[in-house]
C-alpha cells in the first residue's frame, strides 16, 4: 500500500474496524512513520474524549433479540426445478453471506466515520474558540505587564532625578477636565530627564489617551501619549529638556494623540 492509503487506515484502526491484513500493514507502517503514529495517537485521544462527552443512551430491550433473530433467520432463495415443479428454497452460499456481512460492516464503518468526523469538527471549532479566547487573555496580560514595567521604570527614573540637587519642580494646576488632579513637572535642566508626576487623574476611557505637550518660542509641540487606569500615581516621561521650555501641559485626546491643535487641557503650568 502507498502512504496515502495507509494513512487513511488510521481512523479504522482507532475504531478497531480493520481487516487483519489491513491492521498488520498499518501497525507495521506506524512503527517507521512518525506522522502516521502521531495521527493514530491523536485519534485515540479524540475518541477517548468523545466517549467522555457523549450522552449515555439506553438501547431498547428488544434490540438484542431483534438483531439475533435477524442473524439466525435462514435467507431462502427460490430456484426453479427442471420439470417445472414448485421452486425449492436453498440456502445462500457461504461466500455470499461473507460478502454481504463485509458490505454491512463497511456501511456501518462509513456511518461511524462520518458521525465521528462531524463531532470532531464541532470539537475543533470549540477548541479553536477557546484558543482564541486564551490567546486574547494572554495578549492582554502581556500588554498589562509591559505597561506595569514601563510605569515602574518611569517611577525609578523620576526618583533618581529627585535625588539630584540640581532638579527643579513646577506645579501644574488642574483644569475642569480633572478638577481634583495634583501634578508637577520634575526635570533636570540641560537633560531630557523630565517627568510628569500626577495624582487623582481620572482614568482614560477606551479610545482616549493623555498627551503631553511643551511650549516654547517656536510654538506648542506634541509629545507622547499614554493610557491610564486610574490606579496609583501617573508618572510618565516628557522626553525633552524642559529647561528650554516655557510651559508644559497634559491634554485629553483620541487614541493616537494629536499632532495639531491640542484637545481639552487636563493640567497646565508655566515653567
Amino acid at each position: 500500500m502507498d502512504h496515502g492509503t495507509l494513512r487513511e487506515l488510521a481512523a479504522g484502526a482507532a475504531l478497531d474496524d480493520l481487516e487483519p491484513g489491513e491492521r498488520a500493514s498499518f501497525e507495521a507502517h506506524v512503527r517507521s512513520c512518525d506522522g502516521c503514529r502521531r495521527l493514530a495517537t491523536d485519534l485515540d485521544m479524540a475518541l477517548g474524549e468523545l466517549a467522555l462527552i457523549a450522552p449515555s443512551v439506553e438501547p431498547p430491550r428488544s434490540l438484542r433479540d431483534d438483531v439475533m433473530a435477524a442473524i439466525r433467520a435462514p435467507r431462502l432463495t427460490p430456484v426453479a426445478v427442471a420439470d417445472g415443479g414448485p421452486a425449492a428454497p436453498v440456502q445462500p452460499r457461504p461466500r455470499l453471506l461473507e460478502t454481504q456481512a463485509r458490505g454491512l460492516g463497511h456501511a456501518v464503518w462509513t456511518r461511524v466515520a462520518l458521525a465521528s468526523a462531524a463531532v470532531l469538527a464541532i470539537l475543533a471549532v470549540g477548541l479553536g474558540a477557546q484558543v482564541v479566547r486564551l490567546s486574547g487573555e494572554v495578549a492582554a496580560a502581556r500588554s498589562e505587564l509591559v505597561a506595569t514595567q514601563t510605569r515602574i521604570a518611569s517611577a525609578q527614573a523620576a526618583m533618581a532625578v529627585v535625588t539630584d540637587p540640581g532638579h527643579r519642580t513646577v506645579n501644574l494646576h488642574a483644569e475642569p477636565v480633572a478638577p481634583t488632579a495634583r501634578a508637577i513637572a520634575l526635570y533636570l535642566p540641560g537633560t531630557t530627564d523630565a517627568y510628569l508626576m500626577a495624582m487623582d487623574l481620572p482614568p482614560t476611557d477606551a479610545g482616549e489617551v493623555y498627551q503631553l505637550w511643551v511650549a516654547d518660542e517656536a510654538g506648542v509641540h506634541p509629545l507622547g501619549t499614554y493610557q491610564y487606569d486610574g490606579e496609583g500615581p501617573f508618572i510618565v516621561p516628557f522626553g525633552v529638556d524642559l529647561g528650554s521650555s516655557a510651559a508644559a501641559m497634559v491634554t485629553l485626546e483620541a487614541a493616537g494623540g494629536s499632532q495639531g491643535e491640542p484637545g481639552p487641557q487636563v493640567v497646565f503650568g508655566e515653567l
